[in-house]
């Protein structure tokens, strides 16, 4: 027989044992992700997507909002009301403007974020200081959360199994009301504050775990979000999409890395040492044969746009998403680098600064943006869906540059 056919044939056998493992084992239960992930398209146990569900068949009007720049027509609304669930985001400055002239027309908005404080100061415009957090943490295992028919327990919990986890409450409150409070360790602190601006009403809520698939299937929490939600009630309901996920310095990360869950999973592990072995295989029956050198032919040192939007396209066909990002990542430096004369190769606190005065954009968003995108572009498990929402966030940052 053919030593080429040979190896063909081996290679056929070990790709149908590979794939009869695999979808052996992903007949399995499913598995689920014990962190706050806080994006409305899975079923996570952190997700939104149950609260998003039930507030879209619940309103009389529902229209999603994928950023608050890509369509500003909301902005002409008035007696409705937008709802924010950010998990770990914030609202900046800029953001900050758009939000603050839809609530003076007569609108509410409701904010629940883990960053409520930081976001409560951008909002409100009474003399607060830059440096003032207006909000501090706790460690506790359970919290009371207090509703208008009583208290009940909220926990971060894992495997279900309550864990300590870092509670946020508000203070220094110079011009908003304190209406709702949770008790972290017997101690009362408000967890949401109301205020009026302009001819509309803000409330900001700062534990959003309450709207998560996980706690908002029971009557307590359930009865308690529907309460804090009539407080601001509006003909139209604009849900304004998830914020970006918590990085590396805030909050816990998503999910483990693809070999550290194999390697946890004694099938999982074993198929992945057997695709080793098979693999070791081939490359030692491939190194007996004699093949002809390939030229190496090196790319041109000065890759022009053109060529980059060339290769976007075809890895966006094969559906290679991490060099579609890698891709997108090139053409955004070549497009600062050519019309406002930026390097962004070298991401530091110098550039930060400089694309922050020519591109008149705020400097926290500049730089939680493109440390995104280094995330991003280095992620070897990027699905469709985020894909879709980097897409949005590049093309959301090329309209907000001037």
């Amino acid at each position: 027989m053919d030593k080429n056919r040979k190896t063909a044939i081996l290679i056929g056998i070990a790709a149908v044992v590979i794939l009869g493992l695999v979808y052996y084992f992903s007949r399995g239960p499913e598995r689920y992700i014990w962190n706050e992930t806080y994006t409305d398209d899975g079923s996570q146990p952190y997700d939104l997507s149950l609260f998003k569900g039930v507030l879209e068949e619940s309103a009389s009007e529902f229209e999603v909002l994928e950023g608050l720049f890509a369509d500003k027509s909301y902005l002409e609304s008035s007696g409705n009301t937008m709802i924010y669930v950010a998990g770990y985001a914030w609202i900046d400055s800029s953001e900050a403007k758009l939000l603050e002239q839809f609530v003076k027309k007569g609108n509410n908005l409701i904010i629940s974020s883990r960053s409520a404080g930081k976001s409560l100061r951008y909002l409100l415009d009474c003399g607060i200081a830059e440096d003032a957090t207006l909000s501090d943490e706790k460690v506790s295992s359970t919290i009371k959360v207090e509703g208008s028919d009583g208290s009940f327990a909220l926990s971060y919990d894992m495997y279900n199994q309550p864990n300590p986890h870092s509670w946020i409450f508000f203070k220094d409150l110079p011009c908003a009301e304190a209406t709702g409070f949770i008790e972290i360790n017997e101690d009362r602190h408000p967890n949401l504050v109301e205020t009026e601006i302009g001819s509309g009403r803000l409330l900001m809520h700062s534990t959003p775990l309450v709207f998560t698939n996980y706690h908002f299937r029971n009557d307590s929490v359930f009865a308690y979000v529907n309460e804090l939600i009539s407080k601001a009630d509006g003909e139209t309901y604009y849900y304004l999409e998830p914020g970006v996920s918590p990085s590396s310095s805030g909050g816990p990360s998503i999910g483990e890395s693809p070999l550290k869950f194999i390697l946890a999973n004694p099938p999982l592990k074993w198929a992945w040492y057997l695709t080793i072995v098979l693999a070791l295989f081939y490359i030692i029956n491939s190194m007996r044969r004699k093949q002809r050198a390939i030229p190496v032919v090196s790319l041109p040192e000065n890759q022009t746009s053109a060529y980059l939007d060339m290769v976007y396209r075809l890895f966006r066909k094969e559906g290679s998403h991490r060099d579609i990002v890698h891709s997108q990542v090139k053409l955004l430096q070549s497009f600062l680098r050519n019309r406002y004369s930026l390097n962004a190769y070298k991401l530091n606190d110098e550039f930060y600064e400089l694309a922050s005065a020519k591109l008149k954009l705020d400097k926290n968003y500049i730089e939680q943006f493109f440390k995104q995108l280094e995330r991003s572009r280095y992620n070897s498990t990027l699905d469709d869906s985020e894909l879709l929402k980097i897409d949005r966030e590049i093309t959301e940052f090329y309209l907000r540059c001037p």
